[in-house]
C-alpha cells in the first residue's frame, strides 16, 4: 500500500530536501504535494488524497499550528507532523489539542523523518476497523522493526502469532545495497522469488530476509540460498550485492542480536572476495555487543571511508553521538563505540595499503574519563584517518602495487626478498631500491610493519589464540612472536588485547 505526504514549509530548500533526497516509494510512500503555508496546504487537500502531512510552524499567511487545527476539524482522517525549532518547540506542542501524531526538532535527522513516518502510517492503519492484505504486511514489517530496534515487553512478543510468525529457531541474513537505493524493490522481488522459508523486510538502507525454523546449526542451504539471491540480482542488475548471515538463535528476544550479528558479518565483505559471510564468534567486533542500530550506523560509517566519503562519515558520527547523549548512555558504552570506531579506521587503513598509525588515539580513548572528550577523541582520529588515506590515495607504480599484493597475500608464509623478487620477475636489486623509494620503507621492514598491524587487528577483534595468529601472520613461533610484537608496540599480546576487553 501507498501513503500520500503532503510537506509544507516556506522554505523552498527544506522541500525539496523532504521531498526528493528521501527515496520514499522504498517505504511505502509518496510525496504527493508540497505546499509553501498553510493556505496552500489547505487548497492542496481539499483537491487531492492525502494521508500524511509534514509541517513547519513557523510560515506566513497560516502557520503550522493553524494547519493542524484545520486539519483536526476538519480531516481527521489525516496524521499530522510537526517540525519545530528549538526555541518554539513548546509552542509547537501546544498544538497537542489538535491530535498532531509527531513532533520532530528541527534540524531532524533523515532517519527520525522516515520513522515518524512508519509510526504514523502504522497507527493510521491500526486505527481501522478492517485491514487489507497489503495494509496487514506493512503492520507485519512495522513489528519486525520494533523487535530490531527495541527491547520488546511481553505483549508486543504475543503479536508473533498474530502475524504467524515462530522464531523458535531461525537466521536472519542482511544484504547490503549497492549506492543505487532504487534498487530496493528488484532486491525483495528477488528475494521473495527465491523464497525459502523466510520473510524479507527492509531496515533502513538493507534488506533483512529472515530464515524459519531450522532444526539445526547447518547454514548449506541458507548460503546456496544467499549466493542464488546475489548471482541472481548481478544477473539482472549487473551490480553486486553483499549478505552476511547471523548466527543460530531460538527466541524472539535475540532477534536485534541477530541482526547485530548479520550486520558485523556484512562488514566483513569488504575484507573477503566472498559476497555472502557467516557470522564468526572468533569475531567479536570491540567484544561488546551492540544494538542494531548502532551496528547498522557502525557499518556505514565504515562503508563511508571505505569511499573516502569523509562528509558522510563525519554525519553518520553525529548521528552516533546524538543516539548515545539522548540514550544517556553510560561511559563504558560510549567508550567501547569509540573503541570500535577506532578497530573500524584501522583495518580499513590496514586494507588500502596504509599501515596504521601508533596507537595514541586508543590510549586516548582508554584514559580519557568524559564524553566530549571521547566525542572529540574521535573527531580527531577522523581527521587524521581522512589525511593518511587521502594522501596514501596515489597509486604506487603497477610493478609496486603488485609486490605489495603478493605480500599481503603470502603473509602467512616464509618471506624473502629474494623469494619475491622471483615472483614479480625482477631482481633483488631493482626491488629493494624501488621499494624503498616509494614506500619510505625497506620489503624487510614493511613485511615487520604489516605483521604486526596485522597481529594488532587479530588481537583487538578476534577471539583467536596467541599461536593462530602468530602463525596467520607468517612468525610460526608463538614464543618469538611474542618477543617480536613487545618489542614493537611496548605490550605483550595479551596486555595489548586487553586494552579492547570491556
Amino acid at each position: 500500500m501507498i501513503f500520500h505526504l503532503l510537506i509544507v514549509d516556506d522554505e523552498s530548500i527544506f522541500r525539496k530536501g523532504l521531498s526528493e533526497y528521501i527515496n520514499w516509494e522504498t517505504y511505502d510512500c509518496v510525496v504527493s504535494a508540497t505546499a509553501k503555508n498553510g493556505t496552500e496546504a489547505i487548497e492542496i487537500i481539499e483537491s487531492t488524497p492525502i494521508d500524511i502531512v509534514i509541517t513547519d510552524v513557523r510560515m506566513p499567511s497560516l502557520d503550522g499550528i493553524g494547519l493542524a487545527k484545520y486539519i483536526y476539524e476538519n480531516h481527521p482522517e489525516i496524521s499530522v507532523i510537526i517540525l519545530s525549532g528549538y526555541s518554539e518547540f513548546e509552542y509547537a506542542r501546544s498544538a497537542i489539542q489538535y491530535n498532531v501524531a509527531e513532533y520532530l526538532l528541527k534540524p531532524a535527522a533523515k532517519t527520525d523523518v522516515i520513522n515518524a513516518v512508519q509510526n504514523v502510517a502504522k497507527k493510521l492503519i491500526e486505527s481501522k476497523s478492517s485491514i487489507s492484505k497489503s495494509e496487514q504486511a506493512f503492520l507485519k514489517d512495522q513489528f519486525f522493526q520494533e523487535l530490531t530496534d527495541h527491547v520488546v515487553p511481553d505483549d508486543s512478543l504475543n503479536k508473533l502469532s498474530d502475524f504467524d510468525i515462530n522464531l523458535n529457531n531461525y537466521y536472519v541474513a542482511a544484504f547490503q545495497l549497492p549506492d543505487d537505493m532504487s534498487m530496493v524493490g528488484t532486491l525483495k522481488d528477488i528475494i521473495i522469488d527465491n523464497k525459502l522459508n523466510s520473510y524479507c523486510f527492509r531496515y533502513n538502507n538493507l534488506i533483512i530476509n529472515v530464515y524459519f525454523d531450522y532444526e539445526n546449526e547447518d547454514t548449506s542451504a541458507i548460503i546456496d540460498n544467499c549466493n542464488t539471491i546475489v548471482s541472481s540480482f548481478k544477473k539482472f542488475t549487473s551490480l553486486n550485492v553483499n549478505a552476511g548471515i547471523s548466527g543460530y538463535h531460538h527466541s524472539a528476544r535475540d532477534f536485534s542480536t541477530a541482526i547485530s550479528e548479520a550486520i558485523l558479518a556484512l562488514s566483513l565483505n569488504f575484507y573477503s572476495s566472498a559476497h555472502v559471510v557467516e557470522f564468526s564468534s572468533d569475531y567479536v567486533a570491540g567484544k561488546e555487543t551492540f544494538s542494531a542500530d548502532i551496528n547498522l550506523l557502525l557499518h556505514d560509517f565504515e562503508n563511508s571511508v571505505i569511499q573516502l566519503d569523509f562528509k558522510s562519515a563525519s554525519d553518520i558520527l553525529g548521528s552516533i553521538f546524538n543516539k548515545l547523549e539522548n540514550n544517556f548512555s553510560d561511559e563504558n558504552t560510549v567508550r567501547s563505540i569509540c573503541t570500535q570506531i577506532y578497530l573500524i579506521c584501522y583495518r580499513v587503513m590496514l586494507k588500502s595499503n596504509t599501515l596504521p598509525t601508533e596507537d595514541e588515539y586508543i590510549n586516548k580513548i582508554n584514559s580519557v574519563s568524559d564524553f566530549f572528550q571521547l566525542k572529540e577523541t574521535v573527531r580527531n582520529l577522523i581527521d587524521d584517518v581522512k589525511k593518511q588515506l587521502t594522501q596514501s590515495s596515489k597509486k604506487y607504480s603497477s610493478f609496486i602495487e603488485e609486490t605489495i599484493i603478493y605480500i599481503k597475500e603470502h603473509i602467512a608464509d616464509d618471506l624473502s626478498l629474494e623469494l619475491i623478487a622471483q615472483n614479480v620477475h625482477t631482481n633483488e636489486s631493482y626491488l629493494s631500491r624501488t621499494f624503498k623509494k616509494e614506500c619510505g620503507h625497506s620489503i624487510v621492514s614493511y613485511i615487520t610493519m604489516l605483521r604486526i598491524s596485522m597481529a594488532k587487528d587479530f588481537l583487538a577483534n578476534t577471539n583467536l589464540k596467541t599461536f593462530e595468529i602468530s602463525d596467520k601472520i607468517g612468525i610460526h613461533d608463538p614464543a618469538y612472536f611474542s618477543v617480536i610484537f613487545k618489542k614493537n608496540t611496548g605490550l605483550s599480546p595479551k596486555d595489548y588485547r586487553n586494552q579492547f576487553v570491556r
